[in-house]
């Protein structure tokens, strides 16, 4: 072997060498012994989803009238005795004239409202701003939602907060202009609308423009004594409505979940007791209830009919006959904590020994032991109480190790934050 090529080996061995050393200090520099996690609250339930039938106390709303009908009042809307709840025209015509002369009547109440304000100084800019601001934020979370029902409504009253905005600042917005333009299209259209007929409510109640032919399968007085049985031929039978119904009246504000469910399920559970209701595939969202009835059902052993009793009502909620819910029993609410930062520890008091489950946190570089009051056992995780008073267990915001080896109480660990 020549003398340059043992001169070359050696600087290569020599480079080789240095970059072991360099890789050596970073991996020294930026490695940590421990992992952490910083632990926050979190809400879990014990809960069911199971198909669902609604039982309200509904009458038909029916009509002989022949035409083009435009409703007055929006689904899930309180009317009264008396009151008129739609509009029968003998065109399309006069119908959509109607309809856009109810529009042109709205448009013309809010300018001469914003006007009258804009005198008065009785709106401030940061309430129109907070509107503004609202507006804005339920439009973002309706796009997001997927629920585009609505959002030709909000997209207007977005553009109406901005002009409200423009006018109290004295920007150029010529509303005299646009309510006279209002004006001359109203006078208009009011001429062309010659006659209507009109349906009023017989009775007061929530007004609901659809029928599904299930409105009398359930006597709303026999709510609490639905079967599994009932409840089951209810949810596979799809009658269709064969009324000349112009829509339905619902009389009373409260009104029924009826559903099967096993009854291991709802062990603890009583008349009286509370359970939240949520739609997972609606708008509705979470409601609160109480159990009306726990119907137990011979020739369906395990399974009992869990009847529920609601009071609220909108538009949504109102045109709903079946739906699958998620009933909530328990709610369990503390520390996110992963299993794989428990660990058991035995410790003496008063002469005997006791095993509890705890957890290391790191404080700055020293790892101290916090013991953990379970209140709900997950897949993978726990919840434990974040109302702790006392020294020694874990709290919101901990840095909780999640792997390490030879932990202890005091030691001293070399950790990264930024790991």
């Amino acid at each position: 072997m020549s003398k340059g090529f043992k001169t070359s080996y050696l600087k290569i061995f020599l480079v080789v060498l240095v970059l072991l050393y360099v890789v050596y200090q970073v991996y020294q520099i930026t490695y940590s012994p421990v992992k952490t996690i910083t632990v926050a609250e979190d809400t879990v339930f014990d809960s069911v989803v199971v198909d669902a039938v609604f039982v309200r106390d509904e009458d038909i709303v029916e009509s002989k009238l022949t035409g083009t009908m435009v409703y007055d009042v929006k689904d899930g809307t309180r009317v009264e005795k008396g009151g008129v709840i739609a509009n029968v025209f003998s065109s399309e015509a006069q119908a959509n004239a109607y309809s856009k002369l109810a529009e042109i009547k709205k448009q013309t109440d809010y300018y001469e409202n914003i006007v009258l304000q804009s005198n008065s100084g009785s709106t401030s800019l940061e309430v129109i701003d907070s509107n503004i601001e609202s507006s804005v934020n339920n439009y973002v979370r309706t796009i997001s939602s997927g629920w585009l029902e609505n959002i030709d409504e909000q997209d207007a009253q977005m553009i109406d907060y901005i002009n409200n905005r423009k006018i109290t600042v004295g920007e150029n917005v010529d509303v005299n202009s646009m309510l006279n333009e209002l004006y001359a299209q109203r006078k208009k259209l009011e001429s062309s609308i010659t006659g209507n007929d009109t349906v009023v409510a017989e009775k007061a109640g929530y007004f609901v423009s659809t029928v599904d032919g299930n409105e009398t399968a359930v006597d709303y007085a026999k709510a609490t004594e639905l079967s599994v049985s009932n409840i089951q031929n209810i949810l596979s039978n799809h009658n269709k409505s064969d009324y000349n119904a112009v829509g339905k009246i619902i009389k009373s504000f409260d009104w029924y979940v009826a559903c099967v469910v096993n009854q291991d399920s709802i062990i603890g559970l009583e008349e009286g007791s509370a359970v939240s209701v949520n739609f997972p595939d609606s708008e509705t969202g979470e409601l609160e209830s109480e159990i009306a009835a726990i119907n137990r059902d011979a020739e369906n052993p395990g399974k009992v009919s869990l009847i529920l009793k609601l009071n609220n009502m909108d538009e949504k909620i109102a045109g709903l006959r079946s739906d699958k819910v998620e009933l909530r029993f328990n709610k369990y609410s503390g520390i996110k904590i992963p299993n794989s930062a428990l660990r058991a520890v035995t410790l003496e008091e008063d002469g005997e020994q006791r095993t509890v489950k705890c957890v290391y946190v790191l404080s700055g570089n020293i790892v101290k032991r916090k013991l953990v009051d379970i209140v709900f056992t997950g897949d993978d995780y726990v919840l434990a109480k974040s109302n702790i008073t006392e020294a020694g267990y874990v709290r919101l915001y901990d840095r909780v190790i999640t792997k390490g080896k030879d932990l202890s109480d005091g030691k001293i660990v070399k950790y990264t934050p930024s790991d």
